[in-house]
């Protein structure tokens, strides 16, 4: 077996399943916060095409996916991000969902005849980033993500002697698990540290299209450069899962330079992952189609009015700049707060720490949750009355 197996850690619900297995609740009466999976209803449009071309489940697809799916990457993405150039066959590339996707990228990206190959990453952060860098022999840098900071990763202090063995520098915008967006400026400041060091900087926007209505939508990294340009050092995923309530669906795309792009083309093509036919169809609906996520995003608007409103009792509540999570600061040990809560309401969610590992003395994640505001409003307000309950009990 790969040695590489050996480094992996263990997934953070297997660590909060261990912290919570002593406890006896009734699971049919549990109400679970800790995982990020949509839970509105999926657009009947994408739906329906599934049905109705199901027949072409017969077909093997191609790696590089139909041209009218790829055709709707790039329209979405001139509408959403204001880019005014980008070529269907040679800057955007199907991949099953922004997880599968990034790792199988970063399997296929680090090159380990140079030396000490490093992959910097905030912290925390989303656990296959560190696991696909682990897989594929690269060293991990981590970047911390401070409340002191609101959350903003401290890229202006990463030490040169790690740019220069640097990669790949992965970003999440809208943040999992903080909610912090990041800016324009930043994501200049990281491109020109790409071109100084050479190495790509590979963001992962799957949370791109949640955030409040009335505000302005957050920026991408292509509004900071041209990805048609050979010499781009730009790398963004997207996916459906999220905007799109799509989650099974395991449908998103790549965008690069078309270097990258035709190199991950070839790998794929051994990889052997694809998206069927019909799912290319209802995937090409759902990212030609404005209303049902803007939709989503007001229901999402609901969804934090009740929750803010229900942890009345905590000082500073707000709803983060975007995603759907409540990085809730608890006033003990998280991993304590998050078994009592689970005790005392059957109400689960995941500790901070879980996302994170310690690094520079300090695990950022160590004395937070991660709160999902996914459900219907009233699972939300009962739920969140809870966490709330608990928070002045500590």
């Amino acid at each position: 077996m790969n040695k590489n197996l050996d480094s992996l850690t263990e997934y953070p619900f297997y660590f909060l399943r261990e912290l919570l297995s002593t406890v006896e609740n009734n699971p049919e009466e549990t109400l679970g916060l800790h995982i990020g999976e949509p839970k509105n209803i999926p657009p009947k449009e994408a739906l329906n095409l599934l049905n109705k071309h199901s027949n072409l489940y017969s077909k093997y697809p191609t790696s590089k996916g139909e041209y009218f799916l790829r055709e709707s990457y790039c329209n979405w993405l001139k509408s959403r991000f204001g880019i005014k150039s980008i070529d269907s066959d040679k800057n955007v590339l199907p991949i099953s969902g922004s997880r599968e996707g990034i790792f199988s990228f970063i399997q296929a990206t680090i090159d380990t005849s140079k030396k000490n190959p490093t992959v910097i990453i905030p912290n925390p952060f989303y656990k296959i980033y560190e696991g696909a860098a682990t897989m594929a022999d690269a060293s991990t840098y981590y970047v911390n993500s401070l409340e002191e900071n609101n959350f903003k990763p401290n890229f202006k202090d990463i030490p040169e002697n790690v740019l220069k063995d640097c990669q790949l520098l992965i970003l999440c915008s809208p943040s999992n698990p903080t909610g912090y967006c990041i800016d324009k400026d930043e994501y200049l400041y990281l491109l020109n540290l790409a071109e100084r060091y050479d190495f790509l900087v590979c963001s992962d926007e799957c949370y791109t299209d949640i955030y409040e209505s009335s505000h302005a939508s957050p920026p991408g990294l292509l509004e900071s450069c041209d990805i048609t340009e050979n010499n781009s050092k730009a790398v963004v995923f997207h996916s459906l899962s999220k905007r799109s309530n799509l989650a099974g669906l395991r449908s998103g795309f790549i965008t690069a330079n078309e270097s990258i792009i035709n190199d991950l083309l070839l790998y794929r093509t051994y990889h052997g992952v694809t998206l069927s036919l019909p799912t290319q169809m209802a995937s090409s609906w759902a990212w030609d189609d404005s209303s049902h996520v803007e939709k989503n995003r007001r229901d999402y608007d609901k969804k934090y009015e009740i929750a803010i409103s229900a942890l009345q009792d905590v000082p500073k509540i707000m709803r983060p700049p975007g995603g759907f999570y409540i990085w809730l600061k608890v006033p003990s040990d998280d991993q304590l707060f998050a078994k009592r809560l689970y005790e005392e309401s059957n109400v689960i969610v995941l500790p901070g720490s879980y996302l994170a590992v310690e690094n520079e003395g300090v695990n950022p994640g160590k004395g937070f949750v991660r709160i999902a505001i996914v459900h219907e409003t009233e699972i939300i307000e009962q739920a969140l009355t809870a966490v709330n309950q608990t928070y002045t009990k500590v």
